[in-house]
């Protein structure tokens, strides 16, 4: 089977992440794979080492990022971009895989052959707030549209009006029981007030790290430390808070976080983990993480959230707040204090489930094994490609 793939590979982020472990899924699986990236690829293929790279059911093409952002007419991109079409028609691709999103994307899927399958998954949160959005190309000229988790889904068929079912089909994680050595996890009994949490996040506004950091004052009750680990446009504010309220014993921001076995390693090192993001998601990886490493969490249940904690007693997946729900977009750090309640309750059910040994995390490991390790998604993949072409 031959398959075109439209997405990021350079940099780092879900997309990247989960369109490399997709292409090597694939090449294991002797199909021979052409990625469209649309960004230039640093280091000669982004996350792929050179010994991936010469294999030859693999070619990568990385378009020009200044054609990109330049004004051009529909004919101008043509004729700039008429090897990669050819080269496009000549690979014959029997499916067409957009991950992600970009006008590049809906452009390449008009010069495809008839019989190409054309694909979006969509890995965001599904909805949009503008008409400029590249997702409404997939409304008109894709095949197929398939969703990291249900309530994706729902807001892709809902924002966009798709029509037809949208499956799930889980985005691949960075699988830490390939990529670093997960630990030997034991169910253990943390003293209500003695937890160690961590949020493990970019630092924007609707991530609400800079929140949590201000609602010690009730946290200090169950939790004994709160790190916070990211960067973003809140951390000056989070760091400057903490200075200014002399609780940098118990509070502490340290920035940006390593990946590999010193992420395991740290990660590991906290009783709970904790995401209170009210904005448009999609399924957040480090909650994945989180889990691999037998690390329970506290999270808001936006975008594919839900159905982290589906059938999972060892993690909290807190309903937002009705307000939350519709205003989200427009939070700021200078909303009114005391209104977010729900998800401080979470954290404090979390610190006393943990106390009374009612949190198995042996069973939250085992969870992920069985839901979204590696060798998991690497089946659930294959089977779907292989009944989406012989099937159709």
């Amino acid at each position: 089977m031959k398959i075109i793939i439209f997405g990021l590979i350079s940099g780092r982020g879900g997309i990247q992440t989960h369109t490399y472990w997709l292409t090597k899924t694939l090449l294991e699986s002797n199909y021979r794979v052409l990625i469209i990236t649309p960004r230039f690829v640093k280091s000669h293929g982004g996350a792929f080492v050179e010994t991936e790279l010469f294999n030859p059911n693999l070619k990568i093409i990385s378009l020009n990022d200044e054609s990109i952002n330049k004004k051009q007419s529909i004919l101008d991109k043509i004729v700039e971009n008429i090897d990669l079409l050819r080269q496009i028609r000549l690979f014959s691709p029997d499916i067409f895989f957009g991950v992600g999103t970009g006008w590049y994307m809906t452009f390449i899927s008009l010069f495809l052959p008839p019989q190409t399958k054309k694909i979006f998954h969509e890995v965001m949160s599904g909805k949009t707030y503008t008409k400029k959005d590249p997702r409404w190309g997939v409304k008109y000229f894709f095949t197929d549209v398939y969703a990291q988790a249900s309530d994706v889904g729902k807001n892709f068929n809902e924002t966009f009006n798709w029509q037809k079912e949208i499956p799930v089909l889980p985005a691949f994680p960075e699988p830490l029981e390939i990529t670093a050595q997960l630990p030997q996890v034991e169910s253990k009994i943390i003293p209500l007030g003695k937890a160690k949490a961590a949020l493990f996040s970019r630092l924007a506004p609707h991530k609400q790290a800079f929140w949590l950091v201000q609602q010690w004052d009730f946290l200090k009750n169950y939790l004994d430390e709160l790190h916070i680990h990211g960067s973003g446009s809140e951390e000056s504010l989070i760091r400057n808070y903490i200075e200014e309220k002399g609780i940098g014993d118990k509070v502490k921001c340290f920035g940006r976080y390593p990946d590999g076995q010193a992420y395991v390693d740290l990660l590991s090192s906290y009783d709970l983990t904790l995401l209170p993001t009210i904005g448009a998601e999609g399924s957040p990886l480090v909650l994945l993480e989180s889990m691999a490493c037998g690390v329970p969490f506290v999270a808001y249940g936006v975008g594919g959230i839900p159905d982290y904690g589906y059938n999972n007693p060892d993690v909290i997946v807190v309903p937002p707040e009705p307000w939350l729900t519709t205003q989200a977009r427009e939070y700021t750090t200078t909303s009114p204090q005391g209104e977010i309640k729900a998800f401080l309750a979470g954290v404090q059910v979390m610190a006393e489930n943990l106390a009374k040994g009612e949190i198995n995390q042996l069973r939250l490991q085992q969870f992920y094994f069985d839901h979204y390790s590696y060798n998991v998604l690497k089946r659930l993949w294959l089977l779907y490609l292989s009944n989406k072409t012989t099937n159709d």
